[in-house]
């Protein structure tokens, strides 16, 4: 209460300043600086200087507005705090919208099963799976009549090219070089081996010879040993007739696929295609006429009518999590702790105190004698401080008043180099000289 009666004052406070300020523009204005000796139209002259005077504004406040009403139970923010954008501004009582998330989340679950049970043969599940035959039916029928992509042909190749190569190698057997490299790696295991023996032999009278480094090197010697020799009794050994007639029979296999994936599917495959994509389809439909059709889609629609309301449960619950829009300051908290506020309220305003604007009401006979984009100088009241802005924008539609009308005319202060100049300032603008 105390903050709204502050306002109030202040707020007529500047009413009477402004009011003063017109009288004064009227009777008489005091030297400010910056002010132009004359100001010059396309149609006439005049001497009497262009002045205003009037208090800096926040160019673009934003609101804080309440997407969901309730009970304050925090309030993290006050008047003059520095905000970054999503930052939390109060705290809302949130056990209602909590409510209403896990009511919804079980009338979704209820729709769900209410759906499963229509009906023997006709529960979810072996609904999903039959819709699925059909879509896989559909596809591979649709496959066969564009042919096989290159990607295809380029896999059976390979697979082909790696079935015949292995049938080859148990035929003829490994290479001389790869004999020659298999026997040099266990001549090299072997003499490594005699020298982990040697090595152990000259202290196996040891007690504790189990725990020796020498121990360690005999067995891991042994093991190298034992796998190298083994890669070459295998490489060296004949393939048995079991293995090749397999291996052969893999390669055959291949190759059929290959050549069956490059001839293209016949017609016959084709219309075997299509009598799967029609008794898939056939099998759904026997389905869905055990649940009933009218069944199964209201049942359906119940479903989908409570996801919607878990959705909208949860966007009420994001809601009531009150964030500043934007980075800035805090211009204004309008709530207090306890304090119970409807959806769509203000509840505190932010912006960037460093984005100044001024609005002052020219008269009708001197609206001409501004223009957009044109410069003015704004000083601050009581000073000489001073600094040029930018005319942004001229209200097309003036208030009338006594015998006159006024015309609302807005001038944006630059972000950089108006340090001083502060929301709330008295200031005065004198308008830079128009050119013909």
């Amino acid at each position: 209460m105390l903050r709204t009666i502050s306002r109030i004052v202040v707020v007529l406070s500047l009413a009477a300043l402004v009011v003063a300020g017109a009288v004064l523009y009227r009777n008489g204005l005091p030297e400010f600086a910056g002010t132009p000796a004359s100001i010059q139209t396309g149609q006439a002259s005049s001497t009497e200087p262009l002045a205003f005077f009037g208090a800096l504004q926040v160019a673009e406040p934003r609101q804080v507005i309440l997407g969901v009403g309730g009970q304050v139970t925090a309030v993290l923010v006050e008047e003059g705090d520095a905000l970054s954008a999503g930052q939390e501004v109060l705290r809302l009582d949130t056990t209602a919208v909590d409510t209403g998330v896990e009511k919804a989340q079980i009338g979704l679950d209820l729709a769900k099963i209410a759906l499963a049970q229509l009906g023997e043969g006709s529960k979810e599940s072996e609904l999903a799976t039959a819709k699925a035959n059909v879509d896989v039916a559909t596809l591979n029928l649709e496959k066969l009549k564009e042919g096989p992509s290159q990607d295809e042909i380029t896999a059976a190749q390979n697979s082909t090219n790696a079935a015949w190569a292995r049938y080859n190698e148990l035929k003829e057997g490994p290479s001389q070089a790869r004999i020659d490299q298999l026997r040099a790696n266990m001549d090299k295991a072997q003499i490594a081996l005699t020298e982990a023996q040697r090595a152990y032999d000259e202290i196996s009278w040891r007690p504790d010879i189990g725990k020796t480094p020498q121990s360690a090197a005999l067995q891991r010697a042994t093991i190298d040993f034992t796998a190298v020799k083994a890669a070459f009794d295998e490489a060296t050994t004949p393939a048995k007739q079991s293995d090749l007639l397999s291996a052969l029979t893999a390669a055959q296999r291949a190759q059929i696929a290959q050549d069956d994936l490059l001839e293209g599917a016949t017609e016959a495959d084709i219309a075997l295609a299509g009598a799967r994509v029609l008794s898939a389809q056939a099998a759904l439909d026997r389905l869905e006429e055990l649940a009933g059709a009218s069944d199964l889609a209201a049942a359906e629609l119940r479903v989908r009518q409570a996801e919607i309301g878990l959705e909208e449960a949860n966007s009420a619950k994001a809601k009531a999590k009150v964030v500043a829009p934007i980075a800035g300051t805090v211009l204004s908290v309008n709530v207090d702790v306890d304090q119970v506020v409807s959806s769509g309220s203000p509840v505190a305003v932010v912006g960037n105190v460093a984005a100044l604007k001024l609005v002052v009401n020219v008269p009708q006979d001197d609206i001409e004698r501004v223009v957009v984009g044109g410069t003015v100088t704004v000083t601050r009241f009581g000073t000489d401080k001073t600094v040029d802005a930018v005319v942004e924008r001229i209200s097309p539609v003036g208030t009338p008043g006594a015998g006159t009308a006024t015309f609302p005319v807005t001038i944006m202060l630059p972000v950089e180099g108006a340090e001083g100049f502060n929301p709330g300032m008295l200031v005065s603008v004198a308008f830079v000289e128009k050119s013909e």
